[in-house]
């Protein structure tokens, strides 16, 4: 059973990395380089993101449970944007990786705990 969990855990961790990444980089292109966007919304949607960033790289998962919490506000954010009739394609991209960001790290959280 523990090997199951270690496999289970290694590839939530990829897609934990994966979406946390793709995260940043779609507020960095949506804030810095297309028109419209600000350094100051940038640095609001970033922050939050980077606060957990020292325990994810040492694998706490105390910070999985909080970056699921913070996670909380982006989604629902992006489900807001996404009904919005002005939307565009970064709005379903933000609430896509958010919402997998969440249940990746939630589990993430889970199976570290089961170590």
């Amino acid at each position: 059973m523990n090997d199951t969990i270690q496999r289970k855990l290694h590839i939530a961790l990829r897609i934990n990395w994966f979406c946390y990444i793709a995260l940043l980089v779609l507020f960095a292109v949506r804030n810095l380089f297309v028109e419209g966007g600000s350094l100051a919304l940038w640095l609001i949607q970033t922050v939050p993101l980077l606060l957990v960033l020292p325990g994810l790289i040492k694998q706490r998962y105390r910070s999985y449970l909080w970056l699921c919490f913070i996670l909380l506000l982006y989604i629902t954010s992006s489900i807001v944007d996404v009904m919005m009739p002005t939307r565009g394609w970064q709005d379903g991209a933000m609430m896509v990786l958010s919402l997998i960001l969440f249940f990746s790290a939630m589990m993430s959280s889970r199976w570290h705990r089961m170590q």
